[in-house]
């Protein structure tokens, strides 16, 4: 037999939960694996439907887009062409803006003097390179 072993990480209750169904079923773990792929293989899809949870950094972007919309504050397109001049304009100045901040990155060093106490916790200044 020309077997191989597969490992996964799960959860410690994800693990003991399918081990109680498996074995409620007449299965171990293991040969249920083994069917679940052999199906997706065979059928080139998955038995079930995976049902989206979003996290929460998409719920919160999805509510500023709505309330943006709301507002009337996005771009709207008339065709496929504007869309795609958007995005390669969006691409290039994000671009850009990593470029540029890069630049002052390098020529700005920031640093933190200290002062007593009593005076102040802190204070920031900047320092230009030549």
């Amino acid at each position: 037999m020309n077997d191989t072993v597969m490992q996964i990480r799960i959860s410690k209750k994800l693990k003991k939960a399918s081990m109680d169904v498996s074995k409620k079923l007449g299965f171990t773990t293991s040969t249920l694996i083994k069917l679940f792929l052999q199906h997706a293989v065979t059928s080139r899809r998955i038995p079930f439907e995976i049902e989206e949870i979003p996290n929460a950094n998409f719920i919160k972007v999805k509510k500023q887009a709505e309330i943006n919309h709301k507002n009337g504050d996005y771009d709207s397109f008339d065709n496929v062409e504007e869309v795609i001049a958007f995005l390669k304009k969006s691409i290039k100045l994000s671009k850009n803006e990593n470029r540029i901040r890069s630049r002052i990155q390098k020529k700005i060093k920031v640093g933190i003097s200290s002062y007593p106490k009593k005076d102040f916790a802190g204070v920031a200044h900047v320092q230009t390179t030549s």
